[in-house]
Parts: structure tokens; sequence; C-alpha cells
């Protein structure tokens, strides 16, 4: 499928599992695309699972501090404003 890529290749390009993507999945943060029993995901998609595995393995911010962000900031995401939308939202 042009513009999409296997949710594997993406997993390893950002160092993580596919496990950790489709859990993001199921919690609604990112949309992958299934054919053939394939699952994959378009860059849009990945640019969104970079942003939030930056979420919580370097800002260290709970499920409930990674979706007020996402539901907040538009993309681009800027890191810069993290700190200042959870002092808007009071969540901590």
């Amino acid at each position: 499928m042009p513009g999409y890529q296997l949710i594997s290749v993406v997993a390893a390009s950002l160092q993580t599992n596919t496990e950790t993507l489709l859990d993001f999945s199921q919690k609604g943060w990112i949309r992958t695309a299934t054919r053939n029993t394939n699952i994959y995901l378009t860059a849009d998609q990945r640019y969104r699972a970079k942003y939030i595995l930056y979420l919580h393995g370097t800002k260290h911010l709970s499920d409930d501090q990674i979706q007020l962000v996402l539901s907040v900031q538009p993309p681009p995401y800027a890191a810069s404003q993290v700190d200042e939308i959870l002092k808007q939202h009071a969540v901590r």
C-alpha cells in the first residue's frame, strides 16, 4: 500500500516494539490500517507515535497527560509547549 509502512518496520525505526504501537492504537492515540492481516501506519501516524514515545519516555507523562496533550496540541507538535499545556489544564 503506497504511503503506508508495516507496523513492525515503523516500530523498529522508532526503537520500540509492535506491541507498544498497538497499545497506542487501542488507546486511540494513533490510527492503523489493516490489509490481508498486515497492520500498517501512515507517515503522519508514525510522526504521532514518535511524539507519543517522547512524551512517555523522555517527559515521563502518564496516559492521562499524554491524552490531554494530544487532544489540545495539533500537529506539528512542539515539545516546548507540553509543560504549558499541563500547567494550563492542571493535570499532574
